[in-house]
């Protein structure tokens, strides 16, 4: 892989290069936003890549209006799949470095050079870069994620053990990271989950410890979806050889519960309780974690963080 010295990726922009990489499928306001938000970076990308997921003409003069050439509008063969459109993106990036930005999402003006500055305070010269976002719903902040500062830990405790994870629209990592590890189209939701499982095997994760981007959450957006615990257990054991006892009991106890008592799956339950025994984690505090969102409705945790947001 191909690396270079730290120090010299602000004394030499061509030599530390980002490409920015934006799928995107219909919305016009809100992608316009995003790719502003990616120009007025206080370390400059050298290319905003923004690629449309099938034909859409309107959002070609859109992009085209803001009169920018580092903006190039691809409009990919339209496949109804995030990944798809990301990875189309991905091929076309020519800077050393690619940072994925969602349509909806929006990047803080210093959101590179925090991230670019973490990388040189830990003195390697290459990794998958991440950082905080706050996450709003109907224009009220509910929460930061992660939720607390993280230390340069396995990639699987930062997605399962207690931080939440990262958002997509702030991992930054070299570009020939993203193109040996493409983003699988098959999956329709936690493709992003198993894209970090994969390529932090090869690179550490260094999540810089401020707010770099805003997320806007939408109405039915969240892991909680109907039949998405089927679909979990599934993700879950192909990829269990990628993840440590911590991590499996972690995704178990909190994520796939929280879908399964979603969908009511009853049936889930013996066999969660039976892998977090397999996992040596069938402790009191993973009850507990584990009954929670049967006890308390998915729509009472959701009216109870927006109450708490308020205050």
């Amino acid at each position: 892989m191909d690396t270079f010295p730290m120090s010299n990726f602000f004394s030499d922009p061509l030599n530390g290069s980002v490409s920015v990489v934006i799928p995107t499928y219909k919305r016009h306001d809100e992608v316009i936003q995003a790719i502003r938000s990616a120009l007025a970076q206080t370390l400059a990308p050298m290319e905003v890549l923004v690629v449309n997921d099938g034909p859409d003409l309107e959002k070609g003069r859109l992009i085209a209006a803001l009169g920018d050439e580092r903006v190039y509008f691809h409009e990919a063969p339209r496949r109804g799949n995030a990944s798809a459109t990301r990875n189309f993106g991905i091929h076309q990036a020519k800077g050393n470095w690619i940072a994925l930005l969602d349509d909806d999402d929006i990047w803080l003006p210093h959101k590179l050079e925090v991230q670019f500055a973490a990388l040189e305070r830990v003195a390697v010269s290459s990794a998958i870069l991440a950082g905080r976002e706050a996450v709003y719903h109907n224009g009220r902040h509910l929460y930061d994620r992660p939720r607390k500062p993280v230390p340069l830990i396995p990639v699987d405790q930062l997605l399962f053990c207690g931080f939440a994870g990262v958002n997509t629209s702030t991992l930054v990592a070299p570009t020939t990271v993203f193109k040996q590890y493409l983003f699988n189209e098959e999956f329709e939701v936690q493709e992003d989950m198993s894209w970090m499982l994969h390529a932090g095997h090869q690179l550490p994760v260094i999540v810089a410890d401020e707010i770099v981007a805003v997320r806007h959450m939408h109405p039915g957006e969240g892991l909680s979806r109907s039949g998405g615990a089927d679909f979990s257990r599934t993700w879950y054991e192909s990829h269990y050889h990628l993840m440590s006892q911590q991590a499996r009991a972690g995704f178990v106890s909190e994520l796939l519960c929280k879908q399964a008592a979603y969908d009511r799956n009853f049936y889930m339950l013996p066999w969660m309780v039976a892998e977090l025994r397999r996992q040596n984690r069938l402790t009191l505090s993973a009850i507990v974690r584990m009954i929670r969102p049967w006890v308390i409705p998915h729509r009472v945790r959701t009216l109870i963080r927006r109450i708490l947001s308020r205050n």
